[in-house]
């Protein structure tokens, strides 16, 4: 007779899994941060995350392969790159429509997506590329960790850390609280809300960078990677609250494991039908998200 007992897998793959889990998890959060700070401060959804992931992936795979240096050198760079792109990208496309209707906006960050996807196409080809870096795993007991995505944890742990400081102890930081909480009354005080805008699209810019600049280190990429990744951060940026960095972090580990177990447990991609299942269930339960949703969390 076969117990469920007997049925369930060796301990040690189950803890291979939740080690693949959270790495994968912290990730998410970190794809999530930038999203849920445009959101939390402009109450823009921005559909474009993804592509921009996807320009600063092909910045340093560009930079170190034409140089011959290492990509983790090149992506303090890429995230300047675009610092910059997302300013531009608001001064020309966001700002227009700051006071038009959110599908309005929902359209023109769409727009850009398109743009910047069929951009990376044509000049850099569909196929798939890879970092010129070779990164091994470390292994604690009998679970192995791959560098790449060990690295990639370890960057978004210090992203959301930093963010939330910059939001908490700088006087930049507190005037993006002050504007997400409400623009008029930030207005009356004597905050610059339009340049508090620019700076806030510019930083969600970057961290879809820093997101995309990581991702390659354990995965090959091209030019429509960002939507796979962008999907299922806007399911973390909901699960965790709109808003909320915490929320990011732990909404992006819930996701990783129910994916990574998903992936074992279940036939075909049916794990995305769980996430969705998820999904549904926080918004019907708990509409403003695990962790309530605003930027002060």
């Amino acid at each position: 007779m076969v117990t469920a007992v007997t049925m369930l897998p060796d301990p040690a793959i189950l803890l291979q899994l939740l080690a693949f889990g959270l790495l994968l998890g912290g990730i998410y959060g970190l794809v999530a941060l930038g999203l849920t700070l445009i959101f939390g401060v402009m109450d823009v959804i921005n559909f474009a995350h993804g592509a921009m992931m996807v320009v600063a992936m092909y910045i340093v795979w560009a930079t170190a392969t034409t140089f011959g240096i290492s990509p983790l050198v090149v992506i303090p760079l890429a995230v300047l790159a675009l610092f910059g792109l997302g300013v531009a990208i608001h001064r020309g496309a966001i700002a227009p429509i700051m006071d038009a209707p959110q599908e309005n906006q929902l359209i023109v960050t769409f727009g850009v997506l398109l743009i910047l996807v069929s951009a990376v196409e044509m000049v850099f080809s569909p196929d798939p590329r890879q970092y010129p870096i070779e990164l091994g795993s470390q292994q604690v007991g009998s679970t192995f960790i791959p560098d790449g995505q060990l690295i990639a944890l370890i960057i978004a742990i210090i992203a959301i850390a930093a963010t939330w400081g910059f939001l908490h102890r700088t006087r930049l930081g507190r005037a993006m609280r002050a504007t997400a909480d409400n623009r008029q009354g930030a207005q009356y005080v004597g905050i610059n809300v339009p340049r508090i805008d620019y700076l806030t699209f510019g930083l969600g810019a970057a961290l879809a960078g820093l997101a995309g600049a990581v991702v390659p280190l354990f995965q090959t990429f091209d030019p429509f990677i960002g939507d796979r990744w962008l999907i299922n951060a806007f399911v973390v940026v909901i699960l965790g609250g709109l808003g909320s960095f915490p929320g990011a972090l732990i909404g992006g580990m819930i996701i990783g494991l129910v994916q990574v177990f998903g992936l074992f447990f279940l036939p075909g991609s049916f794990y995305q039908v769980v996430i969705f299942g998820i999904f549904i269930l926080v918004l019907l339960l708990k509409p403003r998200g695990l962790l309530g949703g605003d930027v002060y969390a």
